[in-house]
């Protein structure tokens, strides 16, 4: 219902008009009334009617200066004037000041109904094309942001070249032409708490980490020029924050953005308590390369899996550290991969191709011996799945490895490998194929986790020491465990901890440091994403 301020110093008036004007009937109610126009521009201002009738000749504050003062703050507001004179310069005044009714007094009940309803008719006009303007504008919003999802999914799978983009579709979605590109990979960690709870529950926390996620930039960004981003939820668990804009001309960007990235893992662990894998690619230019730093963001994540939660890791740290020595890493993985999946004679054939990358290469002895001390013991391994004892084919592990330190030069150490590799998989092949082996995982569980849990330890301390490739170890460890190394890890050390907690003879930071935790307030973060409580609650 439509609202009007009654402006009147004439008691009478304002009497006549409350009696005998339907104002009910007419879908409009009086709101207030006031005796002179300064009283009415306060009125005007705490109860903020749809429009004001008012006399002219008042105290204090006329008609006129009330209508120019209320103008001042909603030229939207309709004003109808109320004279008691007949003159043309009244009228004149009125139409000056934007004031579009204009009766003279004593007006009739049918002429106040005609104008109210005509006023009340420019009102629903007026706020009907807001409506329709605001719902055009929310819908556009809608079908851009669904254009945007659909597009960014599509240029994280797909490989585009740059003639067959877009661009009338780039520019109705407000995106700059070419800009350069870069993917941050979120990946939550659903711990044994998170998966217990009902699938509704786990929506409603992805929904909030979404929240957190968009509320993290839009303020951060805000304070940034140049730079824009993008989320997509890429899939149950996993949201790709895709930064847009100018990347790389400030030496400053790139460390902004890793500082907002890693702002955006602690609010995900401090509201949603969901710890978080994170990677990030490196710039790229154009939307057609933004698969790749996704790519190289994935690749990140791998190392994320293998090291600690909820910090982000970069695609130019994770390459660095895997160009050390001049070593293939890549075409190291596809030999393991292909011995996990008992691919024997692939993994001949990939052995004998990196075997001649190998020899054309100057490669460090060091760096040689320990690549195929992984590869061995790898394949060694696998003849115990097979249920043989490899000692009759080759001699014990330790032997093997033994065998391996004596050779003195690379080309010597990578004949003597050719012969080894190709025996132990002759032997592989002739006993079993399709078995899956658990040896080694069952070492690091036990000789490590189960025994060492309360010590720094990591993956990669433990691959070197087993003489594996570390992204080896973690794909079996995560293969026959069904989780990755760091929260199996994380796990057994909290079912630890409760055991402590339980016997009331420790503080929680003793607890703590006796579990392998340095720092007392990241075991409690990690104790609560597990358990749903922090170690206090849980001694209750």
């Amino acid at each position: 219902m439509n609202t009007i301020l009654l402006v009147d110093d004439d008691n009478y008036v304002i009497d006549g008009l409350l009696k005998h004007i339907p104002w009910e009937e007419m879908g409009v109610r009086i709101i207030g009334t006031a005796a002179d126009g300064a009283e009415g521009l306060q009125k005007f201002r705490e109860l903020q009617p749809d429009f004001v009738i008012t006399d002219i000749y008042m105290p204090i504050m006329d008609g006129f200066q009330l209508t120019e003062a209320i103008h001042a703050i909603n030229p939207e507001v309709p004003v109808v004037i109320l004279s008691g004179y007949d003159n043309l310069a009244n009228a004149r005044q009125a139409v000056s000041k934007g004031i579009h009714h204009f009766l003279l007094k004593p007006p009739s009940v049918t002429e106040i109904e005609f104008v109210v309803r005509e006023v009340l008719q420019q009102l629903n006009e007026s706020r009907e094309r807001d409506e329709l303007l605001s719902h055009y504008l929310q819908q556009q919003h809608i079908v851009r942001q669904s254009m945007k999802d659909a597009f960014f999914r599509d240029m994280l799978s797909t490989r585009y070249r740059p003639a067959e983009l877009p661009q009338s579709r780039i520019a109705f979605m407000g995106l700059p032409d070419t800009p350069e590109v870069q993917a941050l990979t979120l990946s939550l960690v659903r711990s044994d708490v998170s998966a217990r709870k009902e699938e509704r529950e786990w929506q409603l926390l992805r929904f909030g980490t979404g929240n957190i996620i968009q509320e993290v930039l839009d303020t951060r960004l805000a304070q940034m020029s140049g730079v824009m981003a993008e989320t997509v939820q890429y899939s149950d668990q996993e949201f790709v924050v895709i930064f847009i804009g100018e990347l790389t001309q400030d030496a400053e960007v790139q460390q902004r953005l890793l500082k907002l990235s890693g702002v955006l893992l602690e609010n995900i662990l401090q509201f949603m308590k969901l710890s978080v894998l994170a990677g990030m690619g490196t710039p790229r230019q154009g939307y057609h390369q933004l698969i790749d730093s996704y790519l190289e963001s994935r690749r990140a994540l791998e190392t994320a899996e293998m090291n600690e939660w909820n910090r982000v890791y970069t695609y130019a740290e994770t390459s660095a550290s895997e160009r050390k020595g001049t070593v293939s890493l890549e075409a190291v993985r596809d030999i393991h991969d292909a011995i996990f999946q008992k691919r024997w004679l692939h993994t001949l054939d990939l052995w004998k191709q990196f075997a001649a990358e190998l020899s054309a290469d100057v490669v460090p002895l060091p760096v040689l011996k320990a690549v195929c001390a992984g590869i061995a013991t790898s394949l060694w391994t696998a003849i115990q799945s097979t249920g043989q004892e490899s000692e009759a084919v080759i001699g014990s592990l330790d032997e093997l490895l033994l065998q391996l330190n004596r050779r003195g030069s690379a080309r010597e150490l990578l004949e003597w490998m050719d012969g080894t590799v190709t025996k132990l998989i002759q032997q592989i092949r002739d006993v079993m194929q399709g078995k899956k082996s658990h040896a080694l995982v069952d070492r690091v569980i036990r000789d490590y986790i189960e025994k060492c849990y309360h010590e720094d330890i990591s993956l990669e301390k433990i691959a070197a020491e087993l003489h594996v490739n570390r992204n080896y170890l973690s794909q079996l460890f995560k293969r026959i465990t069904g989780e990755p190394f760091v929260t199996y890890f994380n796990k057994y050390r909290i079912q630890k901890a409760k055991e402590l907690i339980l016997t009331g003879n420790y503080m929680i930071y003793e607890v703590s440091e006796m579990v392998g935790f340095q720092n007392s307030t990241y075991f409690s973060q990690v104790f609560k994403s597990i358990t749903g409580c922090s170690p206090s609650e849980y001694n209750q």
